[in-house]
């Protein structure tokens, strides 16, 4: 089974957070470096509006935004992958989370996939259960 599924980061958060960014970066003192932290910012919120996962025969891969921001998985180095819940500490992009890397841009759901090394990383999405059948479906053909 392909699986190719884009989760977009809802527009009341970009609104939310364009706003607040605004805030912070026209407030004085230290206009210039406020303003240059708005475009690094920005640039930033542009790369995580939305996260493009596809399974296919090979690998999971992974794009964030339409950038240059991807990571991919052999699913030949993938032992297990189960639908997960993270926490809010866990956070939001792309970050060491102490049990393995996260990649995410919204929400809390999430599929761990653990690899035949020990290594494990966790994949956001908003449709854990279809991603989780998705990669099992392949690793029954891979394994």
């Amino acid at each position: 089974m392909h699986y190719l599924h884009t989760q977009k980061v809802p527009e009341k958060v970009l609104a939310a957070a364009t706003i607040a960014g605004l805030a912070i970066g026209l407030t004085p003192p230290g206009f210039l470096a406020r303003l240059a932290l708005m475009g690094v910012l920005g640039a930033a919120a542009y790369s995580f509006r939305s996260l493009t996962i596809e399974v296919d025969d090979e690998e999971i891969k992974l794009q964030f935004g339409d950038g240059p921001i991807r990571k991919s998985f052999l699913l030949a180095d993938i032992s297990s992958a189960k639908a997960v819940r993270t926490t809010p500490l866990q956070g939001w992009g792309i970050h060491w989370t102490g049990h393995g890397w996260l990649y995410n841009i919204y929400g809390l759901d999430a599929v761990e996939i653990c690899m035949t090394n020990g290594k494990r990383a966790l994949i956001g999405t908003d449709e854990p259960d279809k991603l989780e059948a998705a990669i099992d479906g392949r690793l029954i053909v891979v394994h």
